[in-house]
């Protein structure tokens, strides 16, 4: 390629036509040799993602390491003076060591110093890689997508559409998205994602887009794929399972409840260390009231993945449900710590202090509720504000807390009694936590305020910056 062997011309010798010094530049730096630049011949752009250093391993990574000091060099000794293509080359070697921030500085002096570099499809699609990594995603498409105007038979063209696919998705163009996708599964090139894999995103396309039923079909067309990966295989389940458990378009409430349970069931003995999955599984459970099954999965996806203020949250709803408000309230202040902006954790918690005859600290929990973007129902709790407000200002403590619009249809109410102590979704023995308030500390029919729990945030609940006491 033009980059490459503008490269390797400069580090041959030919430099001094270049340098306005005409000295022999490679004196003071270590030098390529002429089997090393043999190796790096065609190296650029198009091996990233295919070129792991796994063949040839350390000696592999300590030729690029060798060669992006020599560019270095080279380009600090002619002062200024010279081949846009070494820059090129040099954010190539950069971008197969995985130093983006090297390669996006090699690849903008190239940009800076070559009118013409809209014709190196190389470059184009290096650069595209490096936004990519960054989220760049305006400038990766822009750059992708010269790329294939440029060059429609590029080598990578596959995988040009396979991350367009991807970006188009997250930024919610989901037509687009589509289109790429399907024009990258029937592509028969290699790309850094397996054919069901792309499948997978395929049907979770669908799914986002609120198409249940081709979702649906997706899914299950591809749990039928003969030695399916067993992470695409566990995750199609996970999806499968809980579309069948929220929306109620794909069947009477048993039927999806049964299905739903025995997909995560599968998904967990494809994928066994899934906290996703054992929170889902809890979900399921608890919403047909076997809280025995919640709690060991909510125990299971604890253990898996620590810091899931979903799960926490789930694991006060339950407690709050077995009439065990002390144990509730521990949970979702594990879940607001985890995640401040939690707006169901808040409305919940401020549900709990309703229906404990605690309005002060209700109306703060609502509040915070509100101001997170994931609220859903943010006039709804703005009344319920001013409401307990208004009762507040005429001393009243009789608010009935059947009357709160954070009461959501979560789970069904299982008979009472059967949850678990908090202290017994540790997974080791420990000593319970001297903040921890028994309720032989509490007054009768209350629990901590907000300011006493704010107390216990203040105390480092992440030892270590990982994981809620509780757990250890």
């Amino acid at each position: 390629m033009k980059s490459c062997a503008a490269a390797a011309r400069s580090l041959a010798g030919n430099d001094e036509e270049k340098m306005a010094s005409g000295t022999d530049i490679e004196e003071d730096f270590p030098k390529l040799t002429a089997q090393e630049k043999q190796s790096l011949h065609g190296t650029d752009s198009s091996l990233f993602g295919f070129h792991r250093l796994q063949e040839d391993g350390a000696r592999t990574k300590a030729l690029l390491l060798k060669a992006v000091s020599c560019y270095d060099a080279l380009i600090l000794k002619a002062e200024g003076k010279v081949d846009p293509d070494i820059f090129c080359q040099l954010g190539h070697f950069n971008l197969l060591l995985e130093d983006y921030q090297k390669a996006l500085s090699a690849y903008q002096r190239y940009f800076s110093l070559q009118s013409d570099y809209w014709k190196n499809a190389a470059f184009l699609y290096g650069l595209g890689m490096v936004y990519f990594h960054f989220n760049a995603f305006q400038w990766s498409i822009k750059a992708f997508q010269e790329v294939l105007y440029i060059d429609p038979s590029f080598s990578r063209s596959k995988e040009i559409h396979l991350r367009l696919g991807l970006m188009f998705k997250v930024n919610t163009n989901y037509e687009s998205s589509l289109k790429h996708f399907q024009l990258a599964l029937i592509d028969s090139n290699l790309c850094t994602l397996s054919k069901a894999e792309i499948q997978f995103h395929i049907a979770h396309l669908y799914e986002i887009q609120k198409k249940y039923r081709a979702a649906k079909e997706a899914y299950e067309s591809l749990l039928q794929t003969e030695n399916l990966p067993a992470q695409v295989k566990a995750t199609s389940l996970q999806q499968l399972g809980w579309m069948h458990h929220t929306v109620e378009t794909l069947g009477d409430k048993g039927t999806k409840d049964s299905y739903a349970i025995q997909c995560l069931q599968k998904s967990l003995e494809a994928d066994p260390n899934s906290g996703q999955s054992w929170y889902f599984l809890g979900r399921c459970y608890s919403s047909i009231g076997k809280v025995q099954d919640a709690f060991i999965s909510y125990r299971q996806s604890i253990d898996k993945s620590e810091a899931s203020a979903d799960t926490w949250c789930s694991i006060g709803v339950l407690y709050q449900q077995q009439n065990q408000p002390m144990d509730a309230l521990q949970a979702y202040i594990c879940a607001v710590q985890l995640d401040h902006s939690h707006a169901a954790a808040w409305m919940d918690l401020g549900t709990l202090y309703e229906s404990c005859g605690q309005p002060h600290d209700a109306i703060k929990c609502y509040i915070n509720a509100t101001r997170s973007k994931a609220c859903l129902n943010t006039a709804a709790l703005t009344q319920r504000i001013k409401l307990l407000q208004a009762c507040k200002a005429e001393e009243s403590n009789h608010t009935d807390p059947q009357a709160s619009p954070a009461k959501r249809k979560r789970t069904s109410s299982p008979a009472k009694g059967a949850g678990e102590s908090l202290e017994s979704i540790n997974t080791q023995q420990q000593q319970i936590p001297s903040w921890y308030l028994t309720p032989q500390k509490l007054q009768v029919g209350h629990i901590p305020s907000l300011d006493v729990c704010n107390t216990w945030a203040s105390q480092p609940l992440y030892e270590g910056g990982t994981s809620p006491p509780l757990l250890k």
